[in-house]
């Protein structure tokens, strides 16, 4: 078994010198729990996540933490001797039932300087003050990530290295802005792969009884240049992908409980996952409502149920 942390050379993740130098008791803690974690992935990790976790602790960390929650959850990988060697293919294999469910995953940036990125707020002490939360630069970011990934999984259909009947996956993490991403009353994920915008009430001024609540609806996220549509999902092109998991996990904060893992099933799939499939926090299923579309998480309606 390798040392996840016996990596030197240049363009290191200055995350990962602090990991490996191990200095303070926080990083000291992490950097056996990593190790551990790694210990168990791999068998299953491509022959460079080394060297990739050196350069992009947080990317190569969520592949490893999905993987690590997938065994301890009874799922079997598909080894990493058993994969193709050339040409490439998705991150995980999940093999279940004579199946196989691909997962390609991701963590994107904040993005290129400008009005679409995510800026992290100035501190008070440094001068800082109220902002406004970038909600629509998360949108767009998670939404480049998956058209990224979901162009991949297509080249990886035309190739063949993803079989027809197979589920595909992509598994996004917004780790490196996910303290500025809220949970309530939507995550994210759906106000991106959905036409949902804010949310609003409508309260009675005489007797301030709530009368209605709900979302706008926006088909679009706005941006410097043209708005991309928020429509993923109502789209046949995207029927390819089975669904997606999401989750603001990082390494900062493991918490599932403030930082559960979502995954959100697309109702147009060619090949999708079953429902309750068993290792999500939270699981949104959409079915149609007439012409509209209805979303539900299932999981949570299973808990209000046996409360």
């Amino acid at each position: 078994m390798s040392d996840l942390f016996d990596v030197d050379g240049a363009n290191l993740d200055r995350g990962f010198q602090n990991l490996k130098a191990a200095e303070s008791r926080i990083d000291q803690q992490l950097h056996a729990m990593l190790q551990e974690m790694w210990e168990r992935y791999e068998p299953y990790a491509d022959p460079d996540f080394r060297q990739g976790f050196a350069r992009d602790v947080d990317g190569r960390f969520w592949e490893m933490y999905l993987g690590c929650t997938l065994l301890e959850a009874g799922r079997a990988l598909l080894p990493v001797v058993e994969r193709q060697r050339e040409g490439g293919q998705p991150d995980l294999c999940v093999l279940d039932v004579g199946r196989r469910i691909w997962i390609e995953a991701i963590t994107p940036d904040e993005g290129a300087p400008g009005p679409d990125q995510v800026v992290r707020p100035v501190p008070i002490n440094e001068g800082g003050g109220l902002f406004a939360v970038p909600m629509r630069q998360a949108q767009l970011r998670t939404s480049s990530a998956f058209w990224t990934k979901a162009q991949k999984i297509g080249r990886y259909l035309e190739q063949g290295v993803i079989a027809p009947d197979d589920t595909r996956i992509i598994a996004i993490s917004t780790s490196r802005f996910g303290v500025y991403v809220a949970e309530q009353p939507l995550p994210l994920i759906m106000t991106t792969l959905f036409p949902i915008g804010d949310a609003y009430i409508t309260i009675d001024r005489e007797t301030g009884n709530l009368l209605e609540e709900g979302f706008h609806p926006a088909p679009f996220i706005e941006r410097e240049r043209n708005p991309i549509p928020r429509t993923a999902f109502l789209d046949e092109r995207f029927a390819d992908i089975s669904g997606v998991i999401w989750s603001r996990i990082s390494l900062g904060n493991l918490s599932r409980r403030v930082r559960p893992i979502t995954y959100v099933h697309n109702p147009l799939a060619q090949t999708p996952l079953p429902t309750n499939w068993g290792v999500w926090d939270r699981e949104f299923v959409t079915t149609p409502q007439g012409d509209q579309w209805e979303a539900n998480d299932i999981l949570a309606q299973a808990a209000a149920a046996e409360a």
